[in-house]
């Protein structure tokens, strides 16, 4: 029998659960996980992962020393000229979290708020282009921005609201005050541009996933509803 090609995988060491535990640990789980497990393994592929800090693992792909990275990446018209996209896998939207006893009923109560948003991502763009005058704190690591909130050295963190959940069922003296409008988002695998065959191949896959219950045996497996 021939060998299984092997697919060499990025991660984001900072990202989260419920899309991945950490890697280094005994149980290396998640949504992602299960569903790239089950992916490869209609296309009998092998995985191989590569854990580094995200513009690490952005330019290891641009290289061609990945394959392919599969953690929590959002799909950005910018992001679509430097890159090939898998059909989205997720849809979500961005939420701001705060403490329990806090209320937000619309965006007017971000006023004089300090936001803590992680660097790099699309929440940060978005508070950047929202709330230009708010004091904003940054944060290398999700674990770091819940952190930040629990000892009040911020009022609120916006995040990624699948990410959010996964952390506010280990919190429940955290919330989602509210889901941010027009912030409509989905997370998709990234490959190197042009290489088409493999994202024909992942597209198939998917598709067949969601068609057998697969997919949304894994999806009920990580996720409540009002995450999203």
């Amino acid at each position: 029998m021939a060998n299984k090609k092997v697919l060499k995988v990025g991660l984001d060491s900072a990202a989260p659960f419920p899309m991945h535990s950490d890697y280094n640990t005994g149980n290396f789980e998640g949504f992602e996980v299960d569903l790239l497990r089950a992916i490869t393994s209609h296309l009998n592929l092998e995985v191989e992962y590569e854990v580094s800090l995200w513009s690490t693992i952005l330019e290891k792909l641009f290289k061609g020393e990945l394959d392919l990275i599969c953690s929590a990446v959002t799909v950005t018209a910018s992001r679509q000229h430097i890159l090939e996209f898998s059909n989205p896998y997720l849809y979500f939207r961005l939420c701001a979290v705060v403490s329990e006893q806090d209320t937000l009923t619309g965006l007017h109560h971000f006023k004089n708020k300090t936001i803590g948003v992680r660097e790099a991502t699309e929440a940060e763009k978005y508070v950047r282009e929202q709330f230009p005058s708010n004091n904003i704190v940054y944060a290398v690591t999700n674990k770091e921005l819940y952190r930040k909130l629990q000892a009040g050295k911020i009022d609120l963190l916006i995040d990624d609201s699948p990410i959010a959940g996964g952390f506010l069922q280990k919190n429940k003296k955290l919330k989602i005050g509210m889901f941010l409008p027009k912030t409509d988002s989905s997370y998709a695998i990234a490959m190197k541009k042009g290489d088409v065959q493999l994202k024909a191949q992942f597209n198939e896959a998917i598709s067949l996933l969601k068609e057998n219950g697969t997919y949304q045996n894994i999806y009920k497996k990580w996720f409540s509803e009002t995450q999203f």
